[in-house]
């Protein structure tokens, strides 16, 4: 009985917990993109690009000011994981250029969030 209640107890706990990351995780779905990020703010971050979509993913890492950081083209079902410094007083963008899609903001320290499509 007392294992019951220590499992039960353990499930709970997990279920209660925050998604955190020490990269940012952008998942792209059909109709919208959702993004996992770090919660602290470093030089050097992974950023983990996944195409759950039926078709090739063709998108770009860019800055506020249009410096291409990364470009990436990841088949359906896979992942792509870049290395990138980010500097401060500047916001990074993933922009998804196949299918087309609106930016995807790079935030450090916000809850996973999601990016609708427009319609």
């Amino acid at each position: 009985m007392k294992l019951l209640g220590l499992f039960l107890f353990l499930i709970s706990l997990n279920s209660f917990s925050l998604e955190k990351s020490e990269a940012f995780i952008v998942t792209a779905y059909t109709n919208k993109f959702r993004v996992l990020s770090p919660v602290k703010r470093t030089n050097k971050v992974s950023v983990i690009i996944e195409n759950k979509t039926l078709v090739k993913l063709i998108g770009e890492v860019v800055t506020d000011k249009g410096v291409l950081k990364e470009m990436v083209t990841i088949k359906p079902g896979k992942y792509k994981s870049v290395e990138l410094e980010f500097y401060k007083n500047t916001k990074y963008y993933f922009i998804p250029l196949s299918p087309s899609f609106q930016k995807v903001v790079l935030d450090f320290g916000r809850k996973a969030y999601e990016i609708p499509s427009k319609e």
